[in-house]
């Protein structure tokens, strides 16, 4: 009983909060603290329903992992905190395979299921991360090649350093003998600097083009990224190096400003939607045993 109500409670949460984040480009803290107090309170009634510390303790241990995943990723400033948390919540519910699915499927679960749920996430993340920049810059084509021409041009040191480096090792392995197969890994890895160089510039053009505007300041929320410093009196009240807008913060950006320039990231949790029903179909995907 407990496995359907996880299933079904996971799903509308990672449902609910994927069309918010499309459509508002934020998770409500309401739904990912839910989650994470409901998941505590399903594993706590497990633990007396079967008179043993282990349901609720794991279910702390999930919720411990998460935590510090997804605080890594929040203060690296790869997800935003709505993400962060939503993956704490994952942590707390669905820290153990439900039983009741494998009467259905067969995934493989040859490592702990919260690492298989988190690098399915990520990479399946990624492939749809992917797919959005490139929709973005199909739509922005020529505002993309414009931008990409000039953040190509102003980073010419490191490319060019970059060119280099790579000429030396194909050179290099020409002139060396190698076996066949070291030398096509050799190859790869002379020209992946130079690949992950200009994947970089693209995503900077992108994030310049399509996720960077301008809106009222009674429209901050808390969390937003501002891309401008912001002195008031000639004191620092805000820096683009900081992890998002806090509320005093805002409350005297309202007295001094009318606009401010915020970065919006892609909507990513329909990827937790995507990485959690391929962990619950297949398991890990990835790192095959």
């Amino acid at each position: 009983m407990f496995d359907l109500i996880i299933i079904a409670i996971v799903l509308i949460a990672l449902i609910f909060a994927a069309i918010t984040d499309i459509k508002t480009k934020e998770v409500p803290d309401w739904l990912t603290y839910s989650l994470i107090t409901i998941g505590l309170i399903i594993f706590i009634f497990r633990s007396i329903q079967e008179n043993s510390f282990m349901p609720i303790l794991e279910s702390l241990k999930g919720f411990a992992i998460f935590f510090a995943i997804g605080s890594a990723m929040y203060y690296s400033k790869q997800w935003g905190g709505g993400d962060a948390k939503l993956l704490m919540g994952m942590g707390a519910i669905l820290n153990q395979y439900p039983e009741k699915l494998l009467n259905i499927f067969s995934p493989n679960l040859n490592i702990y299921f919260p690492f298989i749920l988190f690098i399915n996430i990520l990479f399946f993340g990624a492939i749809y991360g992917l797919i959005i920049s490139i929709a973005l810059i199909i739509k922005n084509k020529k505002e993309f090649l414009k931008k990409f021409k000039i953040i190509n041009r102003n980073s010419k040191k490191i490319r060019n350093a970059l060119i280099i480096l790579t000429g030396i090792m194909i050179i290099s392995n020409m002139i060396i003998s190698n076996p066949k197969q070291s030398e096509y890994l050799i190859y790869i890895v002379a020209i992946f600097p130079l690949v992950f160089f200009y994947l970089l510039i693209s995503m900077r053009t992108i994030e310049h083009i399509s996720m960077r505007k301008i809106i009222p300041v009674n429209k901050l929320v808390e969390g937003d990224w501002i891309n401008e410093e912001i002195k008031i009196n000639g004191k620092i009240i805000y820096s683009p190096k900081s992890l998002g807008v806090n509320k005093k913060q805002i409350e005297l950006i309202k007295k001094h400003k009318k606009t401010v320039q915020v970065r919006e990231g892609i909507a990513f949790v329909p990827a937790f939607l995507i990485g959690t029903l391929i962990s619950l179909i297949w398991g890990n995907l990835i790192f095959l045993s």
